[in-house]
């Protein structure tokens, strides 16, 4: 397989479509989450991102978007303001609204795939 090549300007041309195993896309330092990020799409109106990444430590967030993410490695804990308090493990998946304040601690080796929606073009990443 080649080299994974993201789509970070939503160009529509087949030949542009982002693929390749989720750890080997271009990353880029995260320093707010403690991590790296890899942004694999995002659309030309910037409404919608798609990105891999590495967490560690704690957080707290409000969400100014929607975020689905699937975790590729690892656990995090997971508390909903107002909602549940749970563990995500690997295979496990999350879909949180705009809006939503989460509090996170990322386990060791925590990684995962995500996909950012929002009306407006989306500046979480």
């Amino acid at each position: 397989m080649p080299s994974s090549v993201p789509n970070p300007t939503g160009s529509k041309e087949p030949s542009a479509t982002p693929y390749g195993p989720h750890n080997s896309f271009p990353k880029d330092d995260f320093p707010q989450y403690g991590g790296k990020i890899s942004i694999i799409y995002r659309s030309a109106d910037q409404k919608i991102v798609a990105a891999t990444a590495t967490e560690t430590g704690t957080t707290s967030l409000t969400y100014p978007c929607d975020e689905f993410f699937y975790v590729t490695n690892g656990w995090t804990d997971v508390k909903i303001h107002g909602g549940d308090e749970f563990r995500l493990n690997t295979g496990d998946f999350i879909y949180l609204t705009k809006g939503t304040t989460v509090d996170f601690v990322f386990g060791p080796d925590f990684t995962n795939a995500a996909v950012f929606i929002d009306s407006k073009p989306v500046t979480l990443v």
